[in-house]
């Protein structure tokens, strides 16, 4: 499986080259079939000014998802800094659940994903904004329990928004999951992704 070439051909030019930078990390020592790079190849001089746009979750449980990393562009686009929150937390109480479960989908069956985000300033402005998120292995384990993300903001021409409303990022569209070798994990009806992409 060629994975650079089976990405969504809508995915932006510094999504690709996250997701290229992951990919980079995937050899010797890979957990999980042999598709998931361990935390410790993660490579933040390679990464450069991508790091940050990145956000680091740590899958703790179904209730607790902490920010373990949230860059500078992220708190800068979002008016506050997300390091230690609850990532669950970032979305409506009634929203938790399904926020949750997509994120085990991810690391379950382990794949990347593609997500868009419309948030809104307090001016009034939309930012639509591209996350894509691949997963890691906690250094020492053999299954998946971290997420790294990368946001990308889809206009320049905004002034950078001081402040964000937090309902806009309580809910993103368009998630896709992308296949990085073990497939696309099998999604339940009360779970609605869209059309999943290989």
């Amino acid at each position: 499986m060629d994975f650079m070439a089976s990405l969504p051909s809508a995915l932006t030019e510094p999504s690709r080259r996250f997701l290229a930078e992951w990919h980079r990390w995937r050899g010797p020592g890979w957990c999980d079939l042999g598709l998931v790079p361990q935390h410790s190849v993660l490579n933040t001089d390679k990464l450069g000014e991508l790091l940050m746009r990145c956000l680091l979750l740590e899958i703790r449980g179904r209730d607790a998802i902490p920010i373990r990393f949230a860059g500078a562009m992220i708190g800068e686009m979002l008016g506050t800094n997300l390091m230690g929150r609850n990532y669950l937390d970032l979305t409506e109480p009634e929203n938790r659940v399904r926020r949750a479960a997509l994120l085990f989908a991810e690391v379950a069956q382990p794949c990347a994903a593609g997500i868009y985000y419309w948030l809104r300033t307090q001016q009034g402005a939309v930012l639509p904004v591209e996350l894509v998120s691949a997963p890691l292995c906690a250094d020492g384990e053999t299954t998946p329990s971290l997420v790294l993300a990368c946001a990308t903001p889809l206009i320049r021409n905004i002034n950078q928004p001081n402040s964000v409303a937090p309902d806009s990022y309580t809910e993103g569209e368009g998630l896709r999951f992308i296949d990085i070798g073990a497939g696309l994990p099998p999604v339940g009806p009360d779970i609605h992704v869209g059309q999943q992409v290989q």
